[in-house]
C-alpha cells in the first residue's frame, strides 16, 4: 500500500474526500438498519379491550383441574395464553368474592396484566360471604361504561373465568344481559368438575397444610362446579361457554372476538430476519479510525513545520 506521505497533494485530497463521503454514506446506511428476509412477528391487535372477570372465592382452590391442580392454576395458564394471543390489546382485570373490585384498569402493559393474574390472592377460608357469579355485574357495567366514554371507538369483550358455584343469594337478581349491551363478544371459561374436590386452606394452595373444613359436618369441604350456571351466563352474554380441563384451545376464544389486526410492531412493518446493521457499523468504525489517524498525522506534521530550523519534535 502506498504511504500517505508519498502521495501527490491532489491524490491525497481525493482520498480524504472519498473517505469522508464513505463515512457519511455508511452512517446513513446504519440509520436505515439494513437486512434481508422477514422475521415472524405476532400480529398486533389494534382495537380490542378485554375485561377479564375472575372469581377469587375459595372454591377456585379446589383440586380438580387437569387432575389434581387448583382451579386457579388453570385460570392463570389460560389468561397468560390469552394475553399472548392478543398482543397490542388492552387488558383489565376485575375480581369478585365477598366484594368486587377493579384489580387492574385497562392497559396495554401485558407484563402488568400477567403480574396481576399471577398474584391473585384467593379469599381465605371463612373470609368470604359465599359465592355468587352475579355479584360483580354492577361493577362490570360501570367499568365498561367508563371505558366507552373515554375511548368510544374500541371493541370490548368480556372473559368470565370461574366455576359457577353459587352458595348465596346475594347478586341473584343481577343479569349479564346488562353487560351484553356494552360488549361485542367474549367467552365464559368454566373450571372444576361437578363431582367436586377438596380445597387447600393455605395461601400457596398446597394441600400439605390442611384442607378447608365444612362447618356443618366437621369434615373436608367440597366445592362442586356448576356448568349450568356458567352456560346461563354465556347465554345472557351471547358468547361461547368452554369447559376448561387443561391447557390449549385459547386460540378458539380469540378467533371469536373478531378483532382487527395490523402487521408488525406498532405498525412499523416486520423487522428483517437477518440484520446487517452491525456489519456496516464495523465499517463505519474503521473509516472513522482512519479519519482520526489522518487528522493526528496532519497535526504532527504541522508541529514539525512550525519548529525553528535544526530542531525536531521529541
Amino acid at each position: 500500500m502506498t504511504p500517505l506521505t508519498s502521495l501527490t497533494p491532489s491524490r491525497a485530497t481525493a482520498l480524504v474526500v472519498a473517505r469522508r463521503i464513505a463515512i457519511a454514506l455508511t452512517f446513513v446506511i446504519v440509520l436505515l438498519r439494513p437486512g434481508f428476509g422477514q422475521a415472524d412477528v405476532a400480529e398486533q391487535v389494534a382495537d380490542v379491550d378485554v375485561l377479564v372477570v375472575l372469581d377469587r372465592t375459595r372454591s377456585m382452590a379446589a383440586l380438580d383441574h387437569a387432575g389434581r391442580e387448583p382451579r386457579l392454576r388453570g385460570v392463570q395458564e389460560d389468561l397468560a395464553a390469552l394475553a399472548e394471543e392478543l398482543p397490542g390489546a388492552r387488558f383489565a382485570l376485575l375480581t369478585f368474592g365477598a366484594e368486587s373490585r377493579l384489580t387492574l384498569p385497562f392497559t396495554t402493559d401485558v407484563a402488568a396484566f400477567g403480574a396481576a393474574v399471577e398474584t391473585i390472592d384467593l379469599e381465605r377460608p371463612r373470609e368470604g360471604s359465599g359465592s355468587s357469579a352475579g355479584r360483580p355485574v354492577p361493577e362490570i357495567v360501570e367499568v365498561l361504561e367508563r371505558a366507552d366514554a373515554q375511548q368510544p371507538g374500541r371493541r370490548r369483550v368480556v372473559v368470565f373465568a370461574g366455576d359457577g358455584e353459587d352458595t348465596t343469594t346475594d347478586g341473584e337478581g343481577q343479569s349479564y344481559e346488562d353487560v351484553a349491551e356494552l360488549v361485542v363478544g367474549g367467552a365464559v371459561l368454566g373450571y372444576g368438575t361437578t363431582e367436586g374436590a377438596v380445597m387447600p386452606a393455605s395461601d400457596d394452595l398446597g394441600d400439605g397444610s390442611g384442607l378447608v373444613e365444612d362447618p356443618a359436618t366437621g369434615g373436608d369441604a367440597v366445592s362442586r362446579a356448576d356448568p349450568e350456571n356458567l352456560e346461563e351466563i354465556a347465554s345472557q352474554l351471547d358468547v361461547r361457554f368452554l369447559e376448561r380441563t387443561g391447557p390449549g384451545g385459547i386460540d378458539e376464544v380469540v378467533d371469536s372476538f373478531g378483532a382487527s389486526y395490523v402487521n408488525g410492531e406498532r405498525g412499523d412493518g416486520r423487522p428483517a430476519a437477518h440484520d446487517l446493521t452491525w456489519l456496516f457499523g464495523l465499517l463505519l468504525l474503521g473509516l472513522v479510525l482512519l479519519e482520526l489517524r489522518a487528522g493526528w498525522l496532519a497535526v504532527w506534521r504541522s508541529q514539525d513545520a512550525l519548529l525553528p530550523a535544526g530542531r525536531e519534535t521529541s
